[in-house]
């Protein structure tokens, strides 16, 4: 009897992934005002994305204008803004400005050398600065839904977050030692040993500038073209498409992890045991420079880049089926002065759907979402102050007998 429950629980976490609804954001958007319309609860809308997938992007500005409107609950906030993530390398819902007319040939090349430029530019002139990394971690692992059952696959769900201070020196990055609020049952498991342990999901390390003369440099053996214009608040910006094919890629891929082996907290799946999941000490990392495409997204009047996707074309039959990145870039105060600077990252994992989770295969899918703040120059200042010998203060120098006494301190 206790099998055929499981069975049952299984199809139906199984279900929604085989009968997926492909949605405008318009759709989407109507979807939700009649549930909230009906008054449902929270708990009951979020239900619904089980069975949704989106055709195009769903913009934070999109995002948010929705929340406003029908004022969601926190769990559907949540379920909405993973739904954006999973769209986010999507083309937005066309608008106005993508109605405009291409720039001409000539055009469009003066925009991607001044794209060029600013890129050296930029990394030449940025301070050196510390900023704040959280990053927020998420799949789709199995997970216990109610006391005492076992785990099952029911869509995405947060499995930890991590915040981390960032120091560009020299235009070089560092990253200081994790503070895990919620650390993933891989970290967890090897906090003990009190070695370092790589973040889950694709590793990130180049949101300050290193992808963006890597991609303008494989481009040249690639191939770049218009897509269109997209409309902001702050102007109209060039999209340009890119491919770079695997002979002149430099672009690496490296996830972490690939269990080797079953350990013993994987066969085990009640409340109380170890979360399913890989084991890192029994894992390997996936490293790999294949062949990419994305999009570059270009102010047309500065050739600041403000936004970079970059989608790996893996195997299809690999452990690591997708490995897709996302930084926006934006104005930030340093100092006294504005320098363009991340503010956000995304970075999207699949891999071979893995039913049986004895078997030791990651997660379906991973999303890392991570934000930039507290950005401040990295400095020091010195005062120089008198000597003071072993005996006491230095001997003031003899005044001058014509000149008038000093006044009392």
């Amino acid at each position: 009897m206790r099998k055929l429950v499981l069975i049952g629980m299984l199809a139906v976490a199984v279900l929604p992934a085989a009968a997926m609804k492909r949605v405008t954001v318009a759709q989407l958007e109507q979807i939700l005002t009649n549930a909230a319309a009906a008054h449902r609860s929270d708990e009951a809308i979020v239900r619904i994305f089980g069975d949704l997938e989106l055709t195009e992007q769903l913009t934070t500005a999109a995002r948010s204008q929705i929340d406003e409107k029908l004022h969601l609950g926190p769990k559907t906030i949540l379920a909405l803004q993973l739904l954006a993530d999973q769209s986010a390398f999507l083309d937005p819902p066309k608008s106005t400005g993508q109605a405009t007319p291409p720039p001409d040939p000539a055009t469009q090349q003066h925009i991607i050398n001044m794209a060029r430029a600013y890129a050296a530019r930029t990394l030449a002139t940025l301070p050196d600065l510390l900023a704040t990394r959280t990053t927020f971690h998420f799949d789709n692992s199995p997970q216990v839904l109610a006391e005492n059952e076992w785990p099952v696959r029911a869509g995405l769900h947060l499995i930890g977050n991590s915040t981390r201070e960032i120091t560009l020196r020299n235009q070089e990055s560092t990253l200081a030692a994790q503070k895990a609020n919620a650390a993933p049952a891989a970290l967890q498991a090897s906090a003990a040993t009190q070695t370092p342990r790589p973040e889950p999901g694709l590793q990130l390390s180049g949101e300050f500038g290193a992808p963006l003369p890597l991609i303008l440099i494989d481009i040249d053996k690639g191939k770049v073209t218009f897509s269109h214009w997209e409309q902001t608040p702050a102007g109209q910006l060039a999209v340009f498409r890119f491919t770079v094919p695997k002979s002149a890629s430099h672009y690496p891929i490296d996830y972490c992890c690939i269990p080797d082996k079953v350990g013993p907290n994987l066969a085990r799946g009640r409340r109380g045991a170890p979360p399913l999941g890989p084991n890192v000490d029994d894992a390997h990392r996936f490293q790999k420079t294949p062949a990419y495409h994305g999009l570059l997204v270009i102010d047309p009047a500065s050739g600041a880049i403000l936004r970079i996707t970059i989608q790996a074309e893996l195997d299809i039959d690999g452990p690591v089926t997708r490995a897709d990145i996302r930084v926006d870039y934006g104005p930030v105060l340093i100092g006294e002065r504005k320098f363009i600077c991340p503010l956000r990252s995304l970075a999207l994992t699949q891999g071979l759907a893995g039913t049986n989770a004895t078997q030791g295969i990651p997660p379906d899918m991973q999303i890392s979402e991570a934000s930039f703040t507290n950005y401040h120059r990295l400095g020091s200042s010195i005062r120089i102050i008198p000597e003071f010998s072993e005996t006491g203060p230095p001997t003031p120098e003899p005044q001058n007998p014509t000149s008038p006494a000093p006044a009392p301190q």
